[in-house]
């Protein structure tokens, strides 16, 4: 029994692949540019979402957990509603060339429509890099994020507790021995993550790069990662206010395993201090140190963990459930409505029609705790249909 051919996306395509892979003559499905020594592919997909809550909760696209209202508030008061929408589709151009030295040249540039700030959908960059055999340059995932130790998930918000993102990096990495890579990255930090509620003149401006390392053991049957990255936190108070300076970091420990053909498990756990902005529910926010009176940097902390896996029930038919928890620290300086934990569950059935095309349905529900201890849930139900080209 193979694999199905969600799994067999998550698990080959997400991170990436060693050098040989970007190879043309191990480029399948793509063409010749006439006159020259490219190669291209266009690829993507196209994707609808149908969407009922039950709660009324955040998003009308995703359920996202830092969006889930707490019991007595205005916001919990809202109704169930439906949605429908096709922001998920997205397409990507690759091309690629094997250099006079024989090293792999290849550049990717993908889109999407997932840009929430905007009421119509309009492409959004993903990913926009050039990778010349162990070096990568541009935007893509952050060189601690692998999509791998998630589940197929079919809301966008699959990664909640996911640390890292995408950002723009230069990367070096290498297979020193077999199974085994290391890489290193030199990332643009987030100009957020820093709380000043007595201080509106000034800003966070960096100025150092993010620094993180990478060591994983990749298998046929699976693959094991840890990491950490190291930030600069940087408060300019612009001659209006206090200057400040601290040191963030975190860590990760991810890994993803194939008991058989049909079965297989997920994990990812985190710990950060002073870079909470960094997990992905958080990303764009002020979470992660608090800017004091007196000048100096409080730093808060915070530990995501994430377990899941499939299972092929059929040739054509599998299933996936996952849960993601957050629980955050040192909030001592948040107002008592801050987001203190919170869970979030997935559940799902997929049939792959064809090699192409697949469908499925989602139950997904999510908890929240408050430092007050409020309390707040919502729930969702989720079905796609989706063409990959």
């Amino acid at each position: 029994m193979l694999q199905s051919a969600v799994a067999q996306d998550n698990y080959s395509k997400l991170r990436g692949s060693p050098e040989d892979s970007l190879l043309t003559r191990n480029f399948p499905g793509a063409w010749n540019l006439p006159g020259t020594d490219l190669y291209m592919k266009i690829g993507g997909y196209f994707r609808l979402d149908a969407l009922y809550d039950f709660n009324g909760a955040g998003s009308r696209n995703q359920l996202l957990i830092g969006q889930i209202p707490v019991d007595g508030t205005e916001a919990a008061n809202a109704g169930p509603f439906f949605n429908m929408h096709v922001r998920e589709t997205r397409f990507n151009l690759d091309i690629r060339r094997t250099t006079e030295l024989g090293r792999p040249l290849k550049f990717f540039i993908e889109f999407d429509f997932f840009d929430e700030s905007l009421s119509a959908a309009q492409p959004r960059m993903r990913h926009a890099f050039v990778k010349y055999g162990n070096v990568l340059v541009g935007q893509t995932w952050t060189n601690l994020s692998d999509l791998r130790v998630f589940p197929f998930i079919m809301d966008f918000s699959a990664g909640d507790a996911l640390f890292g993102g995408r950002s723009v990096q230069v990367r070096y990495e290498k297979y020193f021995k077999k199974h085994w890579q290391y890489s290193f990255a030199l990332e643009m930090p987030g100009l957020n993550g820093i709380y000043a509620p007595d201080n509106d003149a000034g800003a966070k401006m960096p100025t150092l790069p993010l620094f993180s390392a990478r060591l994983s053991n990749e298998r046929d049957k699976g693959m094991l990662m840890l990491g950490g990255q190291a930030e600069q936190l940087r408060w300019d108070g612009r001659k209006q206010g206090p200057d400040a300076t601290a040191l963030g970091w975190g860590v990760v420990f991810n890994g993803r395993q194939f008991f058989t053909n049909r079965l297989f498990a997920t994990w990812h756990s985190s710990y950060n201090v002073g870079m909470i902005s960094q997990i992905l529910v958080f990303g764009g926010t002020d979470q992660g140190a608090v800017l004091l009176p007196d000048g100096e940097l409080y730093l808060e902390d915070a530990i995501t963990l994430a377990i899941g896996g499939g299972y092929q029930l059929s040739k054509s038919v599998s299933t996936n459930i996952a849960y993601a928890y957050l629980k955050r620290g040192n909030l001592t300086y948040r107002p008592e409505d801050a987001l203190e934990k919170g869970g979030m569950g997935h559940f799902n059935l997929i049939w792959q029609i064809d090699p192409k095309a697949t469908a499925g349905i989602e139950y997904a529900w999510g908890k929240v705790h408050t430092l007050e201890n409020s309390k707040g849930n919502a729930s969702r139900l989720q079905v796609m249909v989706k063409y990959a080209f």
